[in-house]
């Protein structure tokens, strides 16, 4: 049996570069330099390797525009099967709720899948939404926030890493998995498949494809409305320097201030 893996990617503004619309409040991504979101690229690794010990296909899935052609072929140079890129005008201005409704909808086209892997969050919103809501559409199970990852009968086993430990979680297929950034170290690509990548090229598919309605995807189907961005100036502190002598002076006065107390 052949097991079936689908990871989600997205291709994101760099970090330094995030250009604000001042009239949509939209990430203006054709001013910016776009990359491969982060946290995917640990996603795909957590895939791969699953496909170093079992046999699989794996099959990438994103919703952009079309220069996310770049990220797409830079999956399939890493490892991947087959990409497939949801693009259509219908789907601009959208936040996590369609965004997770048209990634769904790609999925469940799609002949059959097994495990689901996406990244934690993206680093453009840094919700941690789209994963969890995907698992929602699709009536599947989840783990989230993973850092190691395995297989075996039908059964994927993940760590969780939480605020007061780790969590070992061991859930059947179909389930989809968030991986945690830096949880892994993402192979390169190798010029041999690359120029297989760019040959074999993806699918495009729009939202008659995925039998989407113009008014449940992109800005009409977002609940979300941002109405004001504004800057926010980071309060100045000020320094005091002391001598080796001031110092119980200024013990004094953090305590009299009561920012430092006594510990009995």
């Amino acid at each position: 049996m052949v097991l079936e893996i689908v990871v989600m990617v997205k291709q994101v503004p760099d970090s330094q570069e995030v250009v604000i619309d001042p009239v949509t409040m939209n990430l203006n991504r054709s001013m910016t330099r776009n990359v491969t979101n982060r946290a995917d690229e640990n996603a795909l690794e957590a895939a791969l390797q699953i496909k170093d010990k079992t046999p699989a296909n794996i099959t990438v899935v994103s919703m952009g525009p079309p220069q996310a052609e770049s990220t797409m072929i830079e999956c399939l140079a890493r490892g991947a099967d087959r990409a497939i890129l949801v693009s259509d005008r219908a789907l601009g201005g959208a936040d996590t709720y369609p965004t997770g409704l048209t990634v769904a909808s790609a999925i469940s086209k799609l002949d059959h899948f097994d495990i689901i892997f996406a990244g934690e969050e993206s680093s453009d919103s840094s919700t941690g939404h789209v994963g969890p809501g995907v698992a929602e559409f699709l009536g599947i199970d989840q783990i989230t926030y993973c850092s190691k990852i395995q297989y075996e009968d039908g059964y994927v086993t993940a760590e969780r890493e939480l605020e007061d430990g780790t969590e070992v979680v061991k859930c059947p297929t179909p389930v989809l998995v968030t991986v945690l950034l830096n949880s892994n170290y993402p192979r390169r690509q190798t010029l041999r498949r690359k120029i297989d990548a760019v040959r074999k090229g993806m699918e495009v598919w729009n939202i008659e494809k995925l039998e989407l309605k113009p008014e449940w995807v992109g800005v009409r189907g977002s609940p979300t409305i941002v109405r004001r961005m504004q800057s926010i100036k980071e309060k100045q502190r000020e320094g005091k320097k002391v001598t080796l002598e001031q110092i119980p002076d200024l013990v004094k006065e953090l305590y009299e201030k009561k920012i430092i107390r006594e510990v009995h």
